[in-house]
């Protein structure tokens, strides 16, 4: 196989430049996890967007204190952006969050067991495979799924939105954003994912927010 590529590479002075071509247009998905030492996470978030320069690149953002229970979550949000690619937003299930449509009916969010919230992220893969719902309201972002092209149209009206803020509230003014450009909010509901959100200090607990 090496061989047949470098024979291709100099019987051909264009394959550069077609191999280049296919790199450019070959969607990639990015994880990053933003974090900004003056707590504005607007900004944070902005500057990994600016790092990827194909818009047709997915951003996967997440919050610090999240974890994937599974090794497959990847390829998991992979085939959705490819079976969905229309979508604004996607979220998904976590083990404790401020708004019901991100939470699974009957997880005892308050569990700090991390081997029953494994059990509950292979129950959603194996009962909501390729299954999603539309959210049609604010969601909390301790996963959001963007494609390069979306921020780059919804960047501006975000920036205005949240320049008075911090950390609180920024997932919510980017998710209304979505909405207000037409675009689709959708949860992976195969995907569950640990969300330590205040275990020991309490839902209302915020000064690490501000």
């Amino acid at each position: 196989m090496k061989e047949t590529l470098a024979t291709e590479f100099f019987l051909c002075p264009f394959f550069p430049f077609f191999c280049t071509l296919f790199l450019l247009k070959k969607k990639m998905i990015w994880f990053f996890t933003p974090y900004d030492y003056q707590k504005r996470l607007f900004y944070a978030i902005d500057r990994y967007f600016e790092l990827i320069k194909n818009e047709n690149d997915w951003v996967v953002i997440t919050d610090g204190d999240i974890a994937f229970l599974r090794p497959d979550f990847g390829e998991v949000i992979k085939r959705y952006t490819a079976d969905y690619p229309d979508t604004g937003l996607f979220t998904c299930y976590a083990s404790r969050c401020h708004y019901p449509i991100q939470m699974l009916p009957g997880v005892n969010m308050n569990s700090d067991s991390i081997l029953y919230h494994k059990k509950i992220a292979d129950q959603c893969a194996r009962d909501y495979k390729n299954r999603i719902d539309e959210i049609n309201g604010k969601i909390a972002g301790h996963l959001m799924v963007i494609r390069k092209g979306t921020w780059v149209n919804i960047r501006d009206e975000v920036y205005h939105k949240t320049i008075r803020k911090n950390i609180l509230g920024v997932d919510s003014k980017i998710s209304y954003t979505v909405l207000e450009a037409g675009l689709k909010i959708r949860l992976i509901k195969e995907l569950y994912i640990l969300h330590y959100c205040r275990l020991a200090e309490g839902m209302d607990y915020d000064q690490h927010l501000k």
